[in-house]
C-alpha cells in the first residue's frame, strides 16, 4: 500500500510544481561490425553507463555552456549597464573508464530524450553512438 501512496505523492507533486525527475535515456554504440553494445544516459546527473564486450563503463558527461557580458547604455545619465547572459548547447563531451581500466571518450549532439554522436577508445576503436527513448533500458 505504501508504494501506492508514494507513487500518488509523486505524482501530485509533480502535477502542483510542474517538476519531473529525468527519466534514464537508453542508448547504443555500434562498433565497425554493427555490433550493439547498450548503453544508458542518466540525465538527472549528467552520469553515462556501456557495457561493451562484458565490460562496464561508467563515467559523467558535461554539456557545453558559456557566458557573455555586454554593455548598454541607459537611463538618464546614460551610464554603462552590465548585462551577463548564460547559455548551454545540445553539444556534449564524455569520459568513461570501464571496471579492467579501459578508456572511452565521446562526443554527441542531443535533443530532448534523444542524441548522436560518436565514442573512441585511445587504442582507436571507433563506436556510433544513437540514443532513442524507445531503446530499451539497459540493466
Amino acid at each position: 500500500m505504501s508504494k501506492v501512496l508514494n507513487t500518488l505523492a509523486v505524482s501530485l507533486i509533480t502535477v502542483v510544481t510542474g517538476c519531473t525527475i529525468p527519466l534514464p535515456v537508453p542508448f547504443q554504440l555500434i562498433d565497425s561490425n554493427s555490433r550493439v553494445q547498450p548503453g544508458t544516459l542518466f540525465q538527472d546527473s549528467q552520469r553515462i553507463e556501456v557495457t561493451v564486450d562484458g565490460h562496464v563503463f561508467n563515467g559523467f558527461y558535461i554539456v557545453a555552456s558559456g557566458a557573455a557580458v555586454s554593455q548598454t547604455l541607459s537611463g538618464r545619465r546614460l551610464m554603462p549597464s552590465d548585462t551577463v547572459t548564460t547559455f548551454s548547447s545540445n553539444s556534449a563531451r564524455a569520459h568513461l573508464t570501464s571496471d579492467n581500466g579501459q578508456q572511452l571518450s565521446c562526443e554527441f549532439l542531443f535533443e530532448f530524450r534523444r542524441a548522436v554522436g560518436e565514442c573512441r577508445s585511445p587504442s582507436g576503436a571507433v563506436f556510433q553512438l544513437i540514443a532513442d527513448e524507445n531503446f530499451p533500458i539497459n540493466k
